[in-house]
């Protein structure tokens, strides 16, 4: 289906979108919750990524200097829900869980001038691959998936996949169908649809992940490329149709397969 997508993202990135995703959609479901104003959905997170994350180093509960002793430039220290790091990777987590209020614009960019308080003071930071994601119980408002997509943030909630995710479930399909799995013309000719679509909202995104926007120039210093005039309203109701067209399509696939083994 010619998946025209090399977004460079370290394997370490996906397991951990990976993580994200099925916790959110799939675990907290099924798990206990606490006397707390978010149910324990950051705590029941945080302890996932210590059980499913082996080898990873995760920041704990309300620390307050980025998982790793850093201050910020501004001299005000911020409490990011999770740090997560490997080798390769530093993932920074944003996790809400509030029932009435779905994130918008504000919440993302206060998590966004967060990230860059830090980096700008620890540029070294930016020579590994630098993921930041917004984990939500509940749908995004318009203006905060907007926002995410704009600031190069992966939004995750219930039924919404970050694009790594979107683009290796589009090759996972792709390999079945290159096998010959029967389809129907109908579902070949949406999965054509959703392969192009997918190819050209990571075409456009490309240029907005934090490593291609930030980098590292020196010990005090980063260097920030302009990114702009992307029409972020209309790419984020782009970006929840793929997600529908990903999760029906994945169901007509997993349905093709159980019939062929039969």
């Amino acid at each position: 289906m010619n998946i025209r997508i090399d977004d460079g993202f370290p394997q370490s990135a996906l397991q951990f979108l990976k993580r994200c995703y099925k916790f959110v959609n799939q675990e907290w479901q099924h798990v206990a919750r606490e006397p707390l104003p978010d149910q324990g959905f950051e705590q029941r997170f945080r302890e996932s990524c210590v059980i499913h994350l082996p080898g990873w180093r995760i920041s704990s509960e309300r620390e307050m200097h980025f998982g790793d002793g850093l201050d910020t430039a501004s001299g005000v220290s911020h409490e990011i829900d999770i740090v997560a790091q490997t080798s390769d990777l530093i993932a920074i987590l944003e996790v809400k869980n509030r029932q009435g209020f779905r994130p918008e614009k504000t919440d993302i960019i206060i998590f966004f001038a967060k990230i860059l308080d830090y980096l700008a003071l620890n540029p070294t930071l930016l020579l590994r691959e630098v993921c930041p994601a917004f984990i939500s119980n509940t749908p995004f408002e318009q203006s905060g998936l907007a926002a995410c997509l704009g600031l190069g943030i992966h939004p995750i909630a219930p039924g919404l996949r970050p694009l790594p995710l979107l683009v290796q479930n589009a090759r996972i399909m792709d390999s079945e169908f290159q096998k010959s799995l029967s389809l129907a013309s109908h579902v070949i000719e949406r999965f054509q649809d959703f392969c192009a679509q997918l190819n050209n909202l990571s075409s456009t995104l490309s240029e907005t992940w934090l490593t291609s926007r930030c980098g590292f120039r020196s010990e005090d210093t980063i260097v920030l490329k302009a990114v702009g005039g992307l029409q972020t309203p209309a790419l984020s109701q782009e970006f929840r149709r793929i997600n529908g067209d990903c999760t029906e399509l994945l169901d007509e696939f997993r349905a093709a397969v159980s019939k062929s083994r039969k």
